[in-house]
């Protein structure tokens, strides 16, 4: 036996043969007109899923180029749509971290210049060594910019630009300064010889050897943790960098020589450094600092 038919509106059953509920007067006839309503699935089936594959196709593009500003372009297409999939690996806070390493030894050769004796390395030594910044003595960096105020530049160049504690990943430096204020007392030394060795540069594209037969050095080690945060593995970053504290006058020099290298040391912060535990240098660093300040930060 059929089970009667139930009101849509009132849920009493109707009597048998009527389309009107004599409880409630809803006339059943209109549920028949209209209907029911696709679930979301049948939606998706029946031609939603074009909405999902076009957002996408649209927002691949924009996620992809805000993960660019981050990585830089890598050297060849493949590599630059890997990156901008998956990341690149720690490449860019690599960079950053050789950059600012390089920025803390030019700031403490400048300080020591200026200020004739060693830059104090405990407490707060990024805040001492800051004004000796890059950016501080120079303007706007790149130099494709010139202004009187720091503050002017670009924030893309500024971060590169400061001296920090922190590196690229935004860990502190394990750092050690040690001082040889006797220039003889270099010679022999089993450290500086193997430092010798292994070469030294204070240019990009130089090798060069620091006179430690004159004045007073230091021997300054950076060392960032690398991209696992542990120390003493396989990925650290070192910068092992010689500084020469304060600067001895002779008066056999040439006085156009002196003033070329007093000039040259307090700008550019000239040291002798050597960088260790990564296949990429400085000029890959000011590389993306370029990148940086062209794109939209």
């Amino acid at each position: 036996m059929r089970e009667p038919a139930k009101c849509e509106g009132c849920g009493r059953d109707l009597a048998k043969g009527s389309t009107i509920c004599n409880h409630c007067g809803w006339d059943q006839s209109t549920n028949l007109a209209r209907p029911p309503r696709p679930s979301l699935l049948a939606q998706f089936a029946s031609g939603g899923w074009r909405l999902v594959v076009y957002g996408l196709i649209l927002l691949l593009p924009i996620l992809g180029f805000m993960r660019l500003r981050t990585t830089g372009p890598g050297p060849d297409l493949k590599t630059t749509l890997r990156w901008m999939a998956f990341g690149d690996g720690g490449r860019a806070a690599e960079l950053e971290t050789i950059h600012r390493m390089h920025e803390i030894a030019s700031a403490a050769s400048r300080y020591s210049i200026r200020e004739n004796e060693m830059p104090p390395f405990d407490g707060d030594w990024a805040k001492i060594l800051a004004p000796a910044a890059t950016a501080r003595v120079r303007g706007w960096i790149p130099l494709v910019f010139f202004g009187a105020d720091t503050h002017m530049a670009p924030a893309s160049v500024r971060e590169l630009y400061e001296v920090r504690s922190v590196d690229g990943w935004g860990r502190r430096y394990r750092l050690h300064a040690r001082p040889m204020p006797n220039a003889e007392n270099w010679v022999g030394d089993p450290q500086v010889v193997a430092d010798l060795a292994e070469g030294l540069q204070a240019t990009f594209f130089t090798r060069d050897e620091p006179d430690l037969g004159h004045g007073d050095w230091m021997r300054l080690v950076l060392v960032s943790a690398g991209g696992d945060g542990a120390f003493d593995t396989a990925d650290d970053i070192r910068m092992i960098s010689y500084i020469q504290v304060g600067y001895v006058f002779r008066l056999l020099y040439d006085p156009s020589e002196i003033q070329s290298k007093i000039e040259r040391a307090y700008i550019i912060g000239r040291h002798y450094y050597r960088i260790e535990g990564s296949d990429y240098d400085l000029i890959d660093a000011r590389l993306l600092a370029e990148f940086r300040l062209t794109s939209i930060h």
